[in-house]
């Protein structure tokens, strides 16, 4: 126990409070000096709403990271130096989160240490900005050659990026347009010689979130 407390002192040094970040504006939070490489991390916000993480840094190193759902995200790190996270300063309910920030090396866990993040406004009440939403498609299942259509709403203007993936993750088709704040339709014709009957995804990625969907293709 004592050398793996020494091993953190050695590793790590812990960020001091954080700056309140504007909503509605972008923002950098600091978390800790790392000098590892090629360590695993694991990234839990407890309210995503409050602060949408999009870019990781490590020693100014963009990392390549894998989002598992809207409040975790796991990669491997590259480089060394000051960890940072980069995002979006949203508002729900709630004016803090929290980050929890894991770091595992030979299945032994060398970081396991959180920090508050917390949204400012000149506004009282707090604004509330939403993650996008996204409905089912209907119809659902579908022939090939069949139309189907999928409803999603933007709270702001942005890039948003429409993906037809396997259930695997592959991308077949990809769609990207900068679409004014409401509701959208998305219309969609699987054709006869890529889609074959079976399951598969709809990503939907805009700038405040996320979103997967499963969808079929009858025989």
């Amino acid at each position: 126990m004592i050398a793996l407390l020494f091993i953190l002192m050695c590793m790590c040094e812990h960020a001091t409070a954080q700056q309140p970040i504007q909503v509605g504006q972008r923002g950098i939070v600091d978390a800790m000096i790392v000098n590892q490489d090629s360590m695993r991390y694991a990234l839990k916000v407890s309210n995503p709403t409050v602060f949408y993480v999009d870019t990781i840094s490590i020693g100014g190193i963009v990392q390549t990271f894998t989002r598992i759902g809207t409040d975790s995200i796991e990669w491997i790190g590259n480089g060394s130096g000051m960890i940072r996270f980069h995002g979006l300063a949203l508002s729900g309910s709630d004016s803090s989160s929290v980050i929890q920030l894991q770091g595992f090396k030979n299945d032994s866990t060398y970081i396991d240490t959180s920090l508050t993040i917390r949204i400012s406004s000149n506004q009282s009440p707090l604004p509330y900005v939403r993650f996008s939403t996204l409905s089912a498609n209907v119809p659902n299942p579908i022939m090939r050659g069949e139309a189907t259509e999928w409803t999603y709403t933007l709270d702001k203007q942005g890039m948003v990026t429409v993906s037809i993936i396997t259930l695997e993750g592959r991308i077949l088709e990809e769609f990207s347009i900068l679409q004014n704040a409401g509701r959208h339709i998305f219309r969609f014709i699987p054709n006869a010689y890529t889609y074959h009957p079976g399951v598969y995804g709809m990503r939907l990625i805009t700038e405040q979130g996320i979103f997967h969907t499963l969808w079929n293709v009858s025989p």
